[in-house]
């Protein structure tokens, strides 16, 4: 029950989606095997890398004297240890998470992910198996700088001003 894709860098019969009590009970079977092997700490300055993704991606709140920001904060970095960790894991240990990932599949089944990038009412009353997938699969692109030209920057060319106040003829 697997879709094609044209994507190369995962196998075919990994694309799909577990249903909601499908991803949790995975979620916590991997976050459980991390306590177990304890991972080992995380370094202030890596610590500070995944804060500061969290900040460039807008996780971070604006009001650092908001009411809820440190829970915000806490909350955000909490995801990205654990999101950190699990790299760390399928890193070493690419086979347990891939026999945990398989495990679930044969429990649970896997879905087809609709393909398209419209999320409608009815896709957010299940975020976990419509929304989220979904909006990782987007490519996002950064928007092209306008190509604006200016009297004074066109093709090197000037009205004399600028090149006359810098020169020393």
């Amino acid at each position: 029950m697997t879709t094609e894709h044209t994507h190369e860098h995962i196998p075919e019969e990994v694309y799909g989606v577990l249903p909601e009590e499908g991803i949790v009970e995975l979620t916590d079977k991997l976050t459980g095997y991390m306590h177990e092997i304890e991972l080992g700490g995380l370094t202030d300055i890596m610590g500070q890398v995944l804060d500061d993704f969290l900040d460039q991606s807008g996780g971070m709140p604006k009001d650092l004297k908001a009411d809820d920001a440190f829970e915000q904060i806490t909350q955000n970095q909490l995801a990205v240890t654990l999101a950190y960790h699990l790299g760390r894991l399928e890193g070493r240990s690419p086979q347990i998470v891939q026999k945990m990932m398989d495990e679930a599949i044969e429990k649970w089944g896997i879905n087809d992910l609709e393909e398209s990038a419209e999320i409608t009412d009815q896709d957010l009353e299940s975020p976990k198996i419509q929304v989220y997938p979904r909006l990782r699969r987007l490519e996002y692109t950064e928007s092209p700088e306008p190509n604006v030209q200016l009297g004074w920057e066109t093709n090197g060319e000037s009205d004399g001003t600028s090149e006359a106040a810098g020169s020393s003829e």
